[in-house]
């Protein structure tokens, strides 16, 4: 019985490290299938698979030189994943730097949200809201419950973009703050909407602020509009060259080959990089848990705080940003340079979704 139990578990090491192995090979192919972009969230946990199929080759493996060639490959595996989660640990060099000033007119505040549409606690969000005051509330997948629900916001937040929807994609945009130019665009989909509007400081400085909420990978759905839309926004924010933000549930992690290519091609900053992930999704599962609702911002803004709040019944954790606009700032370090290959993939990607 012994004999058969460890040629069982044998079998299970080579089946575990082998498919470790192939699941951290995967995301290197530059590919929009969603069974291959899937593996780009689980890094650290693939990380840790890593390390316990290690210890499991060496418990249950014989033979010497499978063990060395396994080890070998589980090593790089290990190296390589480390590599992409490393950026979002204190141990690497902050890629925004920090406003070290006093709070002044250019000093502002943004809570992101994603509620989960069929949630109904909205005194839970609307308490949280309350509690942080922010300048600005960006809230995705309300549908149109949850925008009669959340109307007397109206009276702190008056100027407003809105569109609920009942396919989970819908948005809500309150701000304290005047905007100008609001825009709801279907940048890739007609049914699901991303926000563009002007907003003007009390100091009447004034930056470009867009929300978007792409579809995540999904079974039998290639990642293109997701990819595509969030490259459609890095492409109007390095043509227009003015302050602007980036806000939303991305449904992509921010180490992923994609958000690595919008950054280089926008030069829009991470405030996590070098900070910590901050993790908003799932509340229902911390082992599984990733950064799917971003903020990203140019080099004009300089970095006050940045929080992961509590939760309000969704399976997202509310986000919460605070900067500080200097439009002649250059608060920017540790981002590489785009070159041609980056510029020719974003172009590739666009065109291949319209196609």
């Amino acid at each position: 019985m012994k004999q058969k139990t460890n040629k069982g578990m044998r079998i299970f090491t080579i089946i575990l490290c082998c498919l470790t192995i192939i699941i951290t090979a995967l995301p290197i192919l530059e590919v929009a299938w969603w069974w291959v972009r899937i593996w780009d969230y689980p890094r650290l946990q693939i990380a840790s698979l890593c390390l316990f199929s290690a210890a499991f080759l060496w418990v249950y493996v014989d033979k010497m030189l499978v063990k060395i060639i396994f080890t070998i490959l589980l090593t790089a595996a290990f190296v390589y994943q480390m590599v992409y989660i490393v950026p979002y640990t204190p141990l690497y060099p902050l890629q925004a730097q920090a406003y070290e000033g006093k709070k002044n007119k250019s000093s502002f505040t943004i809570l992101e949200a994603n509620v989960k549409m069929d949630n109904r606690e909205y005194g839970k969000f609307l308490s949280l809201a309350a509690e942080k005051n922010p300048d600005i509330i960006v809230i995705t997948e309300p549908d149109e419950k949850w925008e009669r629900a959340l109307n007397k916001l109206e009276e702190t937040y008056p100027y407003t973009i809105k569109k609920p929807l009942s396919n989970t994609y819908g948005m809500l945009l309150y701000s304290r703050l005047p905007l100008k130019n609001q825009q709801v665009n279907f940048l890739v989909e007609d049914n699901i909407p991303s926000f563009y509007a002007r907003v003007i400081l009390p100091d009447k400085q004034e930056f470009d602020l867009y929300a978007l909420h792409p579809k995540p990978p999904q079974p039998g759905t290639p990642t293109y509009d997701r990819d595509t839309e969030v490259l459609i926004v890095g492409r109007k924010v390095k043509a227009a060259k003015q302050p602007a933000i980036l806000v939303g549930d991305m449904n992509d992690v921010g180490w992923s080959n994609t958000t690595n290519l919008f950054q280089r091609y926008s030069r829009m900053l991470d405030p996590r990089i070098g900070r910590g992930s901050f993790n908003t999704y799932s509340v229902n599962f911390p082992f599984f848990r990733y950064p799917l609702d971003h903020f990203f911002y140019t080099k004009h803004f300089g970095f006050v705080s940045l929080q992961k709040l509590s939760s309000i019944d969704s399976d997202h954790y509310p986000i919460f940003l605070e900067v500080n606009l200097n439009s002649n700032g250059h608060y920017i370090d540790n981002l590489p340079e785009a070159d041609k290959e980056d510029k020719e993939d974003v172009k590739e990607t666009i065109t291949q979704d319209k196609e």
